[in-house]
């Protein structure tokens, strides 16, 4: 039987100190209005409406990937009757029949724009094709939009070129027929840029992606043979990791977190520690589990959940206890820079780590092509002889004990 966990109230104004139990809650509002980004040590760190967006952006440097905002309706489809050649013929004749496109719900670089790429090119993007020569990404799709005011538009991202989404949308009529840009530097230290093509307007709707772990928020989940639906849930960031345990006979005194192999998909918090009861009415919380959280810095968290109050608060109730803290000196001058950048046989990276690190190359669908473990500390070049690899684009990643970062680099 599932029950709530009790916990013991220790409420701290300043930072968690090591072994502290604290008991907080996060709400998203009535009818779970909002979206809230947490960090572990400092607790919430921005709250936006769910619903003043329709497109996100990714905005990293080598970021290209375009989420749609499930939480209010939107659906997305590849039109399968033409490509951009066929703009202003598009119609939604047999659309019940066309396969729905959604959001990775394991990745940040995985919007609903890219699901249609071929693995097996490294170039196809999905929603366009990287060019070697001009290092743009050329749309080559046109898709169709549904709003969650449930207007049906086309939609054609033209290209991505010098850090600027150039993009397009009409009514199916071609009554309203406009084009828009967004911008990355105008998202400096953001993960994503936000538009709104109701309102024909870009919006910075999140905290700075250096101040948070966790995002409270309404997500898609896919359900094999059945589709995706809408889930209410946490995520968390690009470099957090972390690793559900159950059953734990003890979840309160349970901090073994070493034996676990922590995970980098996003919803390994997720969403089903929670159950709706039909007897009671109310959300069971399912016990005997704790989630380990691996912050930004280094440190490590217990997360308990022990209640939720479903769409008539939107509130997130759970303990977090801090079970190893990094110090401040593990934590600066932990960085990288790499070039040339499209490289071909060799690699220059630029480090300064005061541990060893592991640098690893990954193909686009996942696969370890090369990996060099870099014995040196300190401000210093690494230079790398590559393998000879397929032409095309990887990501890089260089991974330390208490940090980790990547880039997506070309191999010409």
């Amino acid at each position: 039987m599932k029950k709530l966990i009790p916990v013991i109230i220790a409420l701290f104004a300043t930072s968690v100190a090591v072994g502290q139990s604290v008991n907080d809650v996060v709400s998203l509002g009535a009818g779970y209005a909002n979206q809230v980004w947490y960090s572990l040590e400092n607790d919430e760190q921005g709250t936006s409406p769910k619903s003043n967006w329709d497109l996100a952006f990714k905005v990293s440097a080598q970021g290209s990937s375009i989420h749609i905002n499930p939480s209010v309706g939107t659906e997305l489809w590849v039109y399968p009757n033409g490509d951009t050649a066929d703009w202003a013929s598009v119609d939604t004749t047999g659309i019940n029949g066309w396969e729905p496109l959604y959001n990775s719900e394991t990745s940040w670089n995985g919007g609903a724009f890219d699901m249609t790429a071929n693995p097996n090119d490294p170039f196809d993007l999905g929603w366009g094709t990287y060019d070697m020569i001009t290092h743009h990404v050329v749309g080559d799709s046109v898709y169709v939009i549904k709003l969650g005011n449930g207007q049906y538009q086309k939609f054609w991202i033209e290209r991505l070129a010098s850090g600027t989404y150039y993009f397009r949308h009409a009514t199916l009529d071609n009554n309203m027929d406009m084009s828009h840009n967004l911008m990355k530097a105008n998202y400096s230290g953001k993960n994503f840029g936000y538009y709104s093509l109701q309102n024909h307007s870009a919006l910075d709707r999140e905290p700075a992606n250096n101040s948070w772990d966790l995002t409270f928020t309404q997500y898609t989940s896919i359900l094999p043979g059945f589709g995706g639906y809408l889930v209410t849930g946490v995520l968390h960031n690009d470099s957090v990791e972390a690793v559900k345990v159950h059953p734990v006979n003890d979840p309160t005194s349970y901090n073994d977190y070493q034996t676990w192999t922590f995970n980098s998909e996003i919803n390994e918090l997720g969403y089903d520690w929670k159950s709706f009861n039909m007897q009671t009415f109310q959300f069971d919380i399912e016990d005997s589990t704790v989630y380990f959280v691996k912050d930004l810095l280094g440190s490590y968290w217990k997360i308990i959940f022990t209640g939720f109050g479903g769409s008539t608060s939107g509130d997130f109730e759970f303990t977090k206890e801090k079970v190893s803290s990094v110090g401040i000196g593990e934590q600066e001058g932990s960085f990288f820079s790499v070039y040339p950048n499209p490289a071909r046989e060799q690699l220059n990276i630029v480090l300064d780590t005061q541990e060893q690190v592991e640098v690893a190359l990954y193909s686009l669908s996942g696969q370890r092509v090369y990996s060099e473990a870099l014995n040196q500390t300190g401000f210093r070049t690494e230079q790398l002889t590559l393998p000879t690899l397929t032409s095309g684009l990887y990501i890089l990643q260089v991974q330390g004990s208490n940090w980790g970062k990547s880039e997506k680099i070309s191999i010409q």
